[in-house]
């Protein structure tokens, strides 16, 4: 049986991912079990002993992994793992070339600093930057991270004092950057860490009374359908879903086949330059 982990139940394209795996595992007669964890709430060697002990427990022959942060489990850890692992957009330790585990992901720093580029490239020198939280050690803090550093590299500090943590949640994010854009009307544009809260921010820009895509412009990350059908629809860096299961399915089934050596594969973003910008 394979089990299917996610790590902050308000990742809405983990969810869809999770998805499409139960239904081809599934069709594949398979038996899946599934999970939700919360990254925040414990020290991360002690959930990874906790997962070492529920993959025992359960006897799971395979197991994809989507999110969360293990970076600073040793790898002895993760060489006691007992069946083949897929971790999804996880932040993993720098063990180049390792054989205890798989990983397959997007390049979520690179990814996020041209967001940020892209926005400078076009003029704006105070923009709202929309973020998980100060604390998110996930793939979403690594997006974070990105955003102050493009700014910095182009003396644009003063916008640091502009991010608003929106801890995943729509009404923070509503809240939050209609007071931003109130208290700083020189604001033109809004960054966004996730397409999940974007449509919260267009929400407050035009509450303040400004026009979403004319009067201030707002980029995400992620690529969810949904936002395609946003008025105005959402410029934003789309995760290439399909291809990353794709790679997730065969890589999972082959290694617990031994048919498959285990292998580390980051994915590009693409890029839909909508109405918002």
């Amino acid at each position: 049986q394979i089990a299917l982990a996610l790590e902050g139940i308000a990742d809405w394209l983990h969810q869809s991912m999770a998805k499409t795996l139960f239904i081809r595992f599934h069709n594949a007669d398979y038996t899946i079990m599934s999970f939700h964890d919360n990254y925040y709430s414990q020290d991360k060697v002690e959930k990874f002993q906790e997962l070492l002990s529920y993959i025992d427990k359960h006897n799971l022959t395979g197991m994809v992994y989507f999110g969360g942060d293990f970076r600073d489990v040793p790898s002895k850890y993760f060489e006691s793992l007992s069946c083949p692992v897929v971790f999804v957009n996880t932040v993993l330790p720098d063990q180049i070339g390792t054989t205890a585990y798989s990983s397959v992901q997007v390049d979520h720093y690179g990814t996020a600093a041209r967001q940020m580029e892209y926005l400078i490239a076009k003029g704006h020198r105070n923009i709202c930057t929309v973020i998980s939280s100060t604390i998110d050690t996930s793939a979403y803090g690594i997006r974070r991270d990105a955003y102050k550093d493009a700014l910095c590299r182009h003396g644009l500090d003063h916008n640091l004092a502009y991010m608003q943590e929106s801890h995943y949640l729509c009404s923070n994010t509503y809240q939050l950057t209609f007071s931003c854009l109130k208290e700083h009307p020189e604001i033109t544009a809004v960054c966004c860490f996730a397409d999940a809260v974007a449509i919260a921010a267009v929400k407050a820009i035009r509450d303040v009374g400004r026009v979403p895509g004319k009067d201030v412009a707002i980029i995400s990350f992620d690529g969810l359908e949904h936002l395609q059908y946003c008025i105005p629809s959402i410029t934003t860096f789309e995760q290439p879903e399909a291809e990353m299961m794709d790679y997730v399915y065969d890589l999972i089934l082959g290694l617990m086949n031994g048919k498959r050596q285990h292998l580390h594969i980051t994915l590009q973003t693409k890029f839909h330059e909508n109405e918002s910008c």
